[in-house]
C-alpha cells in the first residue's frame, strides 16, 4: 500500500478529485431542499425531484461514456462531460426562479457529471494491474462514498447563511477548479485510441456484463449500499429539520457523525480487508446494519441517537463499497470503460428509481428507515454468498 502511494500519489488524487465532484455535485444540495420547497410552495415530495432527475441524467449517461472512452481515451470524454455539467449549473443560475427551470439544469449537470464516476474508475483500472488495483480501488470508492456525506455538512452551512442558490454557485467554481486541474494534470491513460463501437456493439457489451453472475453478485452489493445511503442521507434532513425543528445549520454539524462512520468504515476495511479477506470483510456490513437497524426502531427521537443510528450503518456502508468496488472491477482490463460505467449507472439508476419509490409510499419516519436497512442487508448477504461462490468455481 505504502508503495503505490509513494509512486501513484498523483493518479489516485486526480481519480479522486474526479469522482468527487458528481459526488458532491448531488450531495451539496439535499440540505435546501427544504427551503427550496418553502420558496417555491411545493410539496417535499417534489422538491426530491431535484436529487431523482440528477440521478437519471448521472446514472444513464455513463453507459455512454464508459465505451466511447475505451475508444477516443478518457481525457477527451472527461473535459466534454465536465463542459456539459458547468452548462447545467449555469442553466440553474440563469433560472432560478423557475423550479422547472432548475429541474432541467439538474438534469443537465448530472449528464455532464456522469463521467466523473466511469473515467475514475476506469483510468485507474488502466493504471494499476494485480494486487495494486484493489488498494487503489479503495481509495476511489473512499472518495465516492466519503464525498456524499461531507457535501451535506458543507450544504447545510452555505444554505444556513447564504441561501440555497449559492450551493449552485460555488459548485460552478468548485468544476471551472477542477477542470483547469484535470487539463494541466491528467495524463491519458488509453495507450492504445480505436473508432467508437456500433451501438449494437456497446450492447452487446453490457449485455454480457447484465448476464454475468459474478458482475452481478458484486455491483448489486454496491447498488445496494449506495441506495441505502443516499435514501437515508436525503430523508433524515427531513426528519431532523422538520420533525424535530433544527435548523440546516445544526443539521449540519449533527451530519458530521456519519460522515466520520463513512471514513472510518473505508479505513477499517483498507487496513483489515488484507488479514482476514475480502468475504470476511464484507459480511460484517449486514451485521452493522442489523445492529443499526434495531437501534433506530427502539430509540427516540433525539439529534444524537438517530446520528449514532446512522452512522453505524453508514459505517456498514463504507466497509462494503470499497470491497464490492475492487470485486467489480477486478476482471475487467480492457473493457475498463464498460465495466465502470455498467457499475456507476447501475448504481446511480437503481439509487434513484428506489428512493423514488420509497418517498413515493412514504418513507418519512425513522422505523420506516429500520425495515429498509434489515431488506437490503438480507440481499447483501446473499450477494455475498453467491458471488464468493462463483468465484471459488472459476
Amino acid at each position: 500500500m505504502s508503495s503505490i502511494l509513494n509512486t501513484h500519489m498523483k493518479s489516485i488524487l486526480l481519480a479522486c478529485l474526479i469522482i468527487s465532484i458528481g459526488q458532491l455535485s448531488m450531495g451539496l444540495v439535499f440540505p435546501s431542499l427544504p427551503w427550496i420547497a418553502k420558496d417555491f410552495n411545493i410539496s417535499l415530495n417534489e422538491t426530491q425531484l431535484l436529487v431523482s432527475v440528477y440521478l437519471l441524467g448521472f446514472g444513464p449517461s455513463q453507459f455512454i461514456y464508459g465505451p466511447v472512452s475505451d475508444a477516443l481515451g478518457r481525457k477527451k470524454v472527461l473535459i466534454f462531460g465536465l463542459s456539459i455539467a458547468l452548462l447545467g449549473i449555469i442553466f440553474i443560475l440563469i433560472f432560478q426562479h423557475s423550479f422547472q427551470g432548475i429541474i432541467f439544469g439538474r438534469f443537465l449537470q448530472g449528464l455532464g457529471t456522469g463521467c466523473c464516476a466511469v473515467l475514475a474508475r476506469a483510468s485507474t483500472r488502466d493504471r494499476f494491474n494485480g494486487a495494486e488495483l484493489p488498494v487503489a480501488m479503495s481509495y476511489i470508492a473512499m472518495a465516492a462514498s466519503i464525498t456524499p456525506m461531507i457535501a451535506p455538512v458543507i450544504g447545510g452551512f452555505i444554505n444556513y447563511h447564504f441561501g440555497w442558490s449559492i450551493i449552485f454557485v460555488s459548485l460552478f467554481g468548485y468544476v471551472v477548479i477542477a477542470l483547469v486541474v484535470i487539463l494541466v494534470q491528467f495524463k491519458e491513460t488509453l495507450t492504445q485510441i480505436s473508432s467508437i463501437p456500433s451501438p449494437v456493439k456497446i450492447i452487446n457489451q453490457y449485455w454480457i456484463l447484465l448476464t454475468s453472475r459474478y458482475f452481478i453478485s458484486f455491483a448489486s452489493i454496491g447498488w445496494l449500499n449506495f441506495t441505502l445511503m443516499i435514501t437515508t442521507v436525503s430523508v433524515m434532513p427531513f426528519i431532523m429539520q422538520n420533525q424535530i425543528g433544527m435548523s440546516s445549520a445544526k443539521y449540519a454539524v449533527w451530519a458530521l457523525i456519519p460522515a466520520i462512520g463513512m471514513l472510518l468504515g473505508t479505513s477499517i476495511c483498507n487496513h483489515v480487508r488484507p488479514k482476514i479477506g475480502t468475504k470476511n470483510m464484507l459480511l460484517c456490513t449486514p451485521v452493522l446494519h442489523f445492529v443499526a437497524a434495531i437501534w433506530l426502531f427502539l430509540v427516540p427521537l433525539e439529534p444524537m441517537y438517530l446520528m449514532l443510528g446512522q452512522g453505524l450503518m453508514i459505517l456498514g456502508n463504507g466497509i462494503a463499497l470499497p470491497c464490492a468496488q475492487a470485486m467489480v472491477m477486478q476482471p475487467y482490463k480492457k473493457q475498463a470503460g464498460a465495466a465502470a460505467a455498467m457499475s456507476g449507472g447501475g448504481q446511480m439508476i437503481v439509487s434513484a428509481l428506489v428512493s423514488m419509490l420509497l418517498v413515493k409510499i412514504g418513507l418519512n419516519a425513522v422505523w420506516h428507515l429500520s425495515i429498509v436497512i434489515v431488506v437490503f442487508g438480507v440481499i447483501t448477504v446473499c450477494n455475498i454468498y453467491r458471488g464468493f461462490s462463483i468465484l471459488e468455481e472459476q
